[in-house]
């Protein structure tokens, strides 16, 4: 939902310098977006109907300019990939400014694989106001 977002929010700015991707500590490769995830995305006028799960490798890592996690499980994770990470690797919900991490009560978004659709809306939310901000830093 986070990439679906993010692009849809990207081309509405006409930022097309930005490229976002998407990828899984422990994904189940080729696994389909939620019916519930493409529900809400549609909903937001975005369209990720054709995102399939794929794991994250240390190239993907490597090269990216920004990398953000939703927990700090996969911070952990992707920090122990690539330690030379740890200036460019940001939770999704604590991400303020480059160079400022700060970590608030409650960091983590919560994967919603398996819960209903109201608890889809409540990460959704979460997951949209965090993005906003990010925007407004890029």
């Amino acid at each position: 939902m986070a990439k679906g977002y993010l692009e849809k929010r990207l081309k509405n700015l006409g930022k097309s310098d930005i490229e976002a991707l998407s990828a899984g500590i422990a994904p189940l490769d080729g696994m389909r977006a939620t019916e519930e995830a493409r529900q809400i995305i549609i909903e937001e006028g975005g369209d990720i109907s054709g995102h399939y799960a794929k794991k994250i490798i240390e190239s993907g890592i490597r090269e990216a300019d920004l990398i953000f996690v939703m927990e700090r499980v996969h911070r952990q994770y992707v920090l122990g990939k690539s330690p030379k990470a740890v200036n460019k690797t940001y939770l999704l919900k604590d991400f303020q400014k480059i160079g400022n991490f700060s970590l608030s009560n409650a960091p983590d978004i919560r994967d919603p694989i398996g819960k209903d659709i109201n608890f889809y809306k409540e990460v959704f939310s979460t997951i949209k106001n965090s993005v906003e901000r990010i925007l407004k830093e890029l």
